[in-house]
């Protein structure tokens, strides 16, 4: 009798870890390599509380404007509709464009080498940095703006390009390719097994919600997301395995 479930046998190559499952390797190696993630992760904490408290709904009367237009690793920038500020407010969105571009590449790069056993050091991932830094800028954008448009056209596009793209800068990082190469690999990549992708995907949006809860929830989300933050890399060490 022909089987008919579409889902990979139990001894099939493509039969992955759940994306819970991920939740443990990922968080040995983030504990192990402590001294390298907590200052990257860091990064987008301290641009989150400065947010937080630069932007008051009202002081002494004064109304404040928030515009949250702009997200990037720390989080909403804010922009006042005071000129005495406006200087200040240029100045820290510069700075919060470069410091977490930074962050974001040297901590992609330390998941990938994390993954695939290598040691880590800042001088390591600073090269990285030097290498592929503003082609990666290059690509967060890129994809951010297809993103964007599928979500705004049909939603479903949208929801279908996070998952094509999902590895481009893992892929970006270790092959030292360009933007649209990285991105039509990652797409190619993803198809392979695409409940896989989509299972980080999920796990993610999961503990990103947990920041909702009033006092706690952020912190809360803070150390789950940085705890799971390897996961990505390892589900693309995974793929990677089936085209071997």
């Amino acid at each position: 009798m022909a089987r008919k479930s579409k889902r990979p046998r139990k001894n099939s190559p493509l039969n992955f870890p759940g994306a819970f499952g991920l939740f443990k390797p990922s968080k040995e190696l983030v504990l192990k390599n402590a001294w390298i993630f907590g200052p990257l992760y860091a990064t987008p904490l301290i641009f989150g509380i400065h947010s937080w408290i630069w932007t008051p709904a009202n002081v002494n009367g004064h109304s404040w404007q928030h515009s949250y237009s702009l997200n990037w690793p720390g989080g909403p920038l804010p922009t006042y509709d005071s000129s005495i500020f406006i200087g200040f407010s240029i100045f820290w969105l510069i700075f919060v464009l470069v410091a977490g571009t930074l962050a974001s590449v040297m901590s992609q790069a330390a998941q990938l080498d994390a993954v695939e056993g290598k040691p880590l050091d800042f001088q390591i991932l600073w090269q990285t940095v030097k290498k592929v830094g503003l082609r990666l800028f290059g690509l967060y954008i890129a994809t951010g703006i297809v993103v964007i448009l599928g979500l705004f056209l049909l939603i479903v596009p949208g929801l279908i390009f996070i998952r094509r793209y999902f590895l481009a800068p893992y892929i970006m990082i270790e092959k030292q390719i360009g933007i649209r190469e990285a991105m039509d690999q990652s797409a190619e990549l993803s198809k392979r097994n695409t409940g896989s992708v989509w299972g980080v995907i999920g796990v993610m949006v999961l503990i990103s919600m947990i920041a909702i809860v009033p006092f706690i929830g952020g912190l809360v989300a803070f150390i789950l997301g940085s705890l799971y933050s390897v996961a990505p890399a390892l589900r693309y060490q995974q793929l990677k395995r089936l085209a071997v």
